[in-house]
This record gives structure tokens, C-alpha cells and sequence, in this order.
């Protein structure tokens, strides 16, 4: 097929570069179709949506991108569909190392020609469909793993560091151990023979290094506290996250080990070759189990991880500011940094392994002492989990309901930005009215602290992969989880992701990346776009007790109490920002919670998270990260203006069409058993660069457009439309062309209308 110019463009600009090398060894054999399984096909489909021009091709169909449409066949190959033969050309390119051309020539014939078939339902992209980019904070299992390694690869490429000074001392230092770590190292380097490690395997399959691993184990770590556990057997993990190959956690005496994140307190990754090439697959299968700790264990402080790929070793911390390592060495050559680290992880205590030893826990019971809003102290029992963040670079934002029935919410907060605690105090002492109120707080750790006495150079720059900023780049997701579980999308995307940006192409020569990277960094650039000169971002980790407690948004088990909270809300808004002169900039669906106007001022809606909230008329607070959750961010703010208040209540226009035509289907009274779209226009507000997320919004504020959104929703929220057009009218106007600026004057004239259109459409329901 011939392409057009628009998509050898995009070829030029996003080329693979080692994006498809970790594949290629898994399609080594399958240059015969006898010989391609669905698997192999499967995988290849994940790494090309996970390439940086995925997303840059419109689909054939209109609908999203190519990525998406890739997606669609992925499902419909991971269900047992697809013919082999159609993915042969394909495989037989990506293995030849064919130019990006030839292969993005083969994946448009398999598109065209699936297209001209009558898709099988399996294949069309569901509504609730999860979406793909970088920091989406989904579920690592093994069905999306290529998919999530990619993503995965947006949210630590800026923030990885290796040969990182000090290492050694800090976490493996010999001389501060005990005694009886001590002997357990002099006994474990009797196993060296002065040249290699006696009976180590050659070759190193993996399953003899294993056995190897366990007979040293036995040998010299009898009595460690943590023990050696691997999937290589027939134990598996109890969740379908993908399966460790190595791991540490305390010993368990179970006959049927079934093992749980929850429980692994040190990570591994086991190869049986060490390959140059392959280290950044190799690092983000290691990142993606990370992950899943931190997912199962949300208030850990850092994670300890290793690869062990042949003889070459590599020793590596994870915290909320990213990865960083001791650097590679052969465990023959320098066999003393090989016995440290495998005696270190197997008696290593709670506070040197990185667990959440500021928890204190009886029995089955948590508590955790703060500083009350008194200047005292007070003990917080910890209940049920409300919130947490599956991602590694971020606010790990996690809450706890508490048996006073307040939230206890943990985050690792900007140091550039005031704590939302000193935010909260303020607003009480303004008389704001709607927002929550803090009860207490503590000042837990900070990223300096948990780095203190290391030493970092230069980030890791990954091969073929010299990056310039540029706001057309790839978006990260805003959720924790696309399937609104998206407990904290707000916190994945609103602040603290690595700002985004575009690999460049091989055929750029470094003096243009450098000169177009200095006219850049010359520009003034609001905070969504600031990359900020820090090598690693400093997080300070707190917890903050905050009442009322409430349910978020999501959660409406009516019309009627959905437009009152969101009403409400926009009320907390305007006292936050009128009485308390503070805007907040974060509106999303996880920040409006439904509250019991007893309890609560009134209200029936609440604010809340004010973490990325400043005064207004301040200048920029120095972070290093965007501000706002994505796929309700506003346009203006999407293309670099500064944040107003105008922008906040489009925000709030957007999650009310987010209830009306997303989450009201996972409501069976209010659906009426109706089926939702097999694909919604909103998948164009996650998907696709900053500019791409713009336009489709401004597209969408049109009233024909709207009203296509509007169709989405189930007839039971017909109700809702006229105030939908309403909403769009005062924020966008009546002209042709839609007005996106923050009018001059008094706030109120915007307001005022949004808060009458909502008492109106309450009036008919009522």
C-alpha cells in the first residue's frame, strides 16, 4: 500500500528505534506461520502500541488512533481470533529489522484488511475500555504487559539514574551490620573460590541459577529473616499481575504457596544472558512488579530490586521519584558486592527495606500518631482503605477511612508547592465554606531524607532515546485506572508524572536538538509545561486527616444527587476562590466527593485535595510537573495558559459529561439495563498528545458535537441535556466561535448562571 505524506511524516519524526528489540528474540522462530502462535502475535501488537508513533496515526475508521485500533485487534487475538497468516509479513519485518516504513507499511495492510471484514463485536474497543498511555496506572498483568511496560517507560525515562555514589554504604555497608549478619557473609564468601562463584551453572539457564540460588540459601542463610521465593515453579501469584521470577518476602510455612504483592518485600528479575540491548526491557519488567508492590503496598516508602542476568548483577531502589541502582558488576569479579546484597535482602529490617514503619499495628489494627489541628498529638486508627495510586513515579496518594469516620490520606507532596494542610488552614481561616476542613497531619519523610548520602550524576539517557520537550508530546493518563477504580487519577497525572516528551528522530543532527532545547527552556512556560533544572524531584511525605468523609462523585446512586453535589461543589469552588482567594486547579471526578449536608456546612457537595491549589495571582510555584487531571483539564490549559478560575469550572462542565455519559452505565436503576456505546467520544479526552486532547475538546464544545456526547447518555439522563447545552452556552458562548478565554470583570457573572442552570434542572426532577 502506499502511504501518505502525513503518515511518513509521523514515520520520520517517532521513529521505533529499540522500541521492538525486546521482541525480536521472542520472533526468532517464527518465520513460519506453522511455527507463529496468537501469544507471539499478541506481543508484538502490545510493543507496537506502546511505540512512540502509535498514537500519532489517525485510525482508518475515524475513531481515536491507530493504537486504539491495534487495541481492538489485540483483544480480539488475546479471545483466540485472527489467522496467523494475515501477521506473517509483519513478523518476518520486525525479525529482518526492516526500515519503520516497511513495518508500518505491514501493520496498515493487517488494519485494512481486518477492516474490510464485518468485525466481530470482541474486536470493536469497548466503552469502559482501559486507556493506553503513559503512567494509566493499570494493572500490570501478563495480558497487557507490553502494553504497560511502555507506559511504564514514559514514567521513569527522565528519573533513572545507575552508578549512583554512596550505594553501597547506605544500603550494604558490612561494617554497621550485626554479628550474625557478619557471619553469615564470611560463611556465604567460603562459596567463592578466589575466581567464581563453585558450582554456579554454565550455562546459566535459569532454572539451575535458581537451584543454585536456594542451595546457597540453605547453606549460609538458614536463619535470615527473609526468605528466597520464585514463580518458576508451579507456585504462582494470587492476582493476574504477571509472575515475579524472583523475589524476597518472610518465610511462610504454607504447603500450597500461593504468594500475594502484599507480602514481597524485595524484587528480582533473572535472565539467563546478559545482552546490552536488552537492559531497558529488562528494567521495565522489573518496574512493572514494582509497581504491583507499591499497588498492594501503598504506603511503602521505597522498594529494593534486582536483575541477575547471567553473572551480571545489578542492585536497584525504588521510590516515588524513580529508580535509581549500584550500577552492574559480575558477581564472579567482585563476588563481596554479590554475597552483601543477597545477605542484606535476606536480613534486612522493616526501616532499611523501605516499609511503612510510621504505621503502628496491634493486632489487626492500624494506628498512626499526628499532630492534631491543636498543636497536640493524636493517635488515628486506620480502618478501611479508600484510595491508592498504581503507579511508581507519582503522589502515591493512598486514603484510609478512620474510626472517627474522617480520611486519612498519605502523599508524596511537591517540596515546590505548600502543603495542602497549610491550603486547608487557610481556607478556614477565609471563611471558605464547601471544602474539607484538616483535622491533623505529620510530616512523614522526604525523598532527600530516604537519598541522604548518596551521590547522582547525570540521568540514565536510554539508547536511541535523546529527548527534547515539546508540547505536542505524548500525554500521560491521568488515572490510577482507567475503570474508575480511578480512585486517584488526579493524582498519577495532576502533578506528578515526568513532564512528557518526543523522541526524537535519528536523522536530527545534536547541535539542532540542542539549539531547539535552549530556544525552549528560554520561553516562560506555565507550570504544566516546566521541566524544572532538579536532577530528581524532592517529595515530602505526609498524611493529612481531613473531615467530612464523603463518597466521590462516581458514586451518585441518583440524578438528583449527582447535579446537587456537583452544584455544590461549584459553590465550594466559588467560596474557595471568591472568600478564600485560592484556586484550586485540580477539578476532577476523584476531588468532588458527596457529602451529608449535616455534617458538611450545608453542602451536599464538597471539595477536596487541595495539593495543587496556590493563591491566586501568585506566580509559579517552582514544581516541576503539570497541574490538573487530563482528561478534564481545560482546553486553554492544555495548550499552556496560565490556570484561572474559568478554566476550574470547565473542568467541572467536563466531569458532569463524564457521569452522564460514562459512569452512568455501571448503574443498572439509572441505565435501565441499557447497553452503552462500544466506543465513546470521551476515549478522545485520554488518548493522544496535549494539542490532540485540545482539539478534540474544542471540537466537541460545538452544539452539534455536544450533542452527539449527549446521545451517550442512557434515556434515563435525558433530563440532564438541556442543562449540558446550558453549561456550554455560558462558558463557550452562543457565536460560531467558541470563546475559551476568562472574561475581565467580576467571577460571579459566570458562576451565578452555572449554579441558576443547576437549580433549574433540580426543579424538574423534583
Amino acid at each position: 500500500m502506499t502511504l501518505t505524506e502525513q503518515q511518513l511524516e509521523v514515520i520520520s519524526n517517532r521513529p521505533f528505534n529499540d522500541t521492538l528489540d525486546h521482541i525480536r528474540e521472542k520472533l526468532r522462530d517464527c518465520n513460519e506461520v506453522d511455527n507463529l502462535r496468537q501469544e507471539d502475535i499478541a506481543s508484538l501488537l502490545g510493543a507496537l502500541v506502546a511505540s512512540p508513533a502509535a498514537f500519532s496515526f489517525p485510525s482508518t475508521d475515524g475513531n481515536g488512533s491507530v493504537a486504539v485500533r491495534l487495541l481492538s485487534i489485540l483483544k480480539h487475538i488475546r479471545g483466540g481470533g485472527g489467522k496467523p497468516e494475515l501477521f506473517l509479513p509483519l513478523v518476518r519485518r520486525v525479525i529482518a529489522r526492516a526500515p519503520d516504513i516497511d513495518i508500518w507499511e505491514a501493520v496498515f495492510t493487517i488494519i485494512e484488511s481486518l477492516d474490510a471484514l464485518t468485525p466481530p463485536s470482541s474486536i470493536a474497543p469497548t466503552f469502559k475500555g482501559t486507556p493506553v498511555k503513559p503512567s494509566s496506572s493499570r494493572l500490570g498483568d501478563s495480558e497487557t504487559r507490553d502494553v504497560v511496560e511502555g507506559e511504564l517507560f514514559f514514567e521513569i525515562r527522565d528519573c533513572t539514574f545507575r552508578n549512583v555514589g554512596g550505594f553501597w554504604d547506605k544500603f550494604f555497608d558490612s561494617k554497621r551490620w550485626r554479628n550474625d549478619q557478619r557471619a553469615m557473609l564470611r560463611a556465604l564468601m567460603t562459596a567463592h573460590d578466589g575466581t567464581r562463584w563453585t558450582d554456579f551453572p554454565n550455562p546459566s539457564h535459569e532454572q539451575p541459577v535458581w537451584e543454585w540460588l536456594r542451595t546457597l540459601e540453605r547453606d549460609y542463610l538458614v536463619d535470615a529473616r527473609q526468605k528466597l521465593y520464585t514463580t518458576k515453579t508451579a507456585n504462582q501469584f494470587e492476582e493476574r499481575k504477571g509472575q515475579m521470577d524472583l523475589f524476597f518476602q518472610q518465610a511462610t510455612n504454607k504447603d500450597d504457596k500461593t504468594f500475594r504483592y502484599k507480602d514481597v518485600l524485595v524484587v528480582g528479575e533473572q535472565k539467563k544472558s546478559h545482552e546490552t540491548g536488552r537492559f531497558k526491557a529488562d528494567l521495565l519488567q522489573l518496574t512493572r512488579h514494582v509497581r504491583s508492590v507499591f499497588a498492594d503496598q501503598p504506603t511503602r516508602r521505597f522498594v529494593h530490586a534486582f536483575t541477575l542476568c547471567a553473572s551480571i548483577m545489578e542492585l536497584w531502589v525504588f521510590d516515588r521519584s524513580g529508580p535509581y541502582s549500584s550500577g552492574p558488576f559480575d558477581i564472579h569479579k567482585e563476588p563481596d558486592k554479590f554475597a552483601r546484597g543477597l545477605v542484606g535482602y535476606a536480613t534486612m529490617d522493616g526501616d532499611a527495606i523501605g516499609s511503612d514503619t510510621f504505621i503502628e499495628r496491634k493486632g489487626v489494627s492500624r494506628y498512626i500518631t499526628l499532630d492534631d489541628a491543636n498543636g497536640g498529638e493524636s493517635t488515628i486508627q486506620l480502618t478501611n482503605p479508600m484510595v491508592r495510586q498504581k503507579a511508581v513515579v507519582c503522589r502515591g496518594t493512598t486514603c484510609f477511612m478512620t474510626r472517627s469516620k474522617h480520611v486519612a490520606k498519605f502523599s508524596w507532596a511537591s517540596d515546590k508547592r505548600e502543603l495542602e494542610f497549610k491550603q486547608l488552614k487557610l481556607a478556614e481561616e477565609r471563611g471558605v465554606k464547601g471544602v474539607a476542613k484538616a483535622v491533623a497531619h505529620r510530616r512523614i519523610t522526604t525523598i532527600a531524607d530516604l537519598r541522604k548520602g548518596l551521590v547522582f550524576a547525570d540521568r540514565h539517557r536510554f539508547r536511541n532515546d535523546a529527548v527534547l520537550l515539546d508540547e505536542s508530546s505524548s500525554a500521560t493518563a491521568s488515572s490510577n485506572s482507567s475503570n474508575q477504580k480511578r480512585k486517584s487519577s488526579s493524582d498519577v497525572a495532576s502533578d506528578e508524572t515526568s513532564e512528557p516528551k518526543r523522541r526524537r528522530s535519528n536523522r536530527i543532527k545534536s547541535s539542532r536538538v540542542q539549539t531547539v532545547s535552549q530556544q525552549l527552556t528560554k520561553k516562560r512556560k506555565p507550570s504544566l509545561y516546566s521541566a524544572g533544572d532538579d536532577l530528581w524531584d524532592n517529595r515530602i511525605y505526609v498524611c493529612l486527616v481531613v473531615s467530612p468523609a464523603g463518597r466521590v462523585i462516581s458514586d451518585f446512586g441518583s440524578i438528583k444527587e449527582l447535579l446537587e453535589a456537583m452544584r455544590d461543589a461549584i459553590r465550594a469552588h466559588q467560596s474557595l476562590y471568591v472568600r478564600g482567594n485560592i484556586l484550586h486547579r485540580d477539578i476532577s471526578s476523584n476531588n468532588i466527593i458527596i457529602t451529608k449536608p449535616e455534617m458538611a456546612d450545608g453542602y451536599k457537595g464538597m471539595l477536596i485535595d487541595l495539593d495543587l491549589a496556590k493563591v491566586a495571582d501568585t506566580g509559579p510555584s517552582g514544581a516541576r510537573h503539570r497541574t490538573g487531571t487530563m482528561q478534564f483539564m481545560a482546553v486553554e490549559v492544555l495548550r499552556q495558559a496560565d490556570h484561572t478560575y474559568r478554566h476550574d469550572l470547565e473542568s467541572f462542565f467536563y466531569v458532569l459529561l463524564w457521569m452522564c455519559a460514562r459512569e452512568s452505565w455501571s448503574k443498572p436503576r439509572l441505565s435501565r439495563e441499557g447497553h452503552p456505546p462500544k466506543s465513546s467520544l470521551l476515549r478522545k479526552w485520554e488518548i493522544g498528545s496535549f494539542q490532540d486532547i485540545a482539539d478534540a475538546k474544542e471540537g466537541h464544545m460545538t452544539v452539534n458535537s455536544l450533542d452527539r456526547i449527549t446521545k451517550e447518555f442512557p434515556e434515563a439522563f435525558d433530563v440532564v441535556k438541556p442543562l449540558c447545552l446550558r453549561i456550554r452556552s455560558i462558558l463557550f458562548g452562543d457565536t460560531a466561535r467558541l470563546h475559551f478565554g476568562t472574561p475581565v470583570g467580576e467571577p460571579c457573572k459566570i458562576y451565578q448562571p452555572i449554579i441558576a442552570a443547576f437549580n433549574e434542572a433540580l426543579d424538574k426532577i423534583s
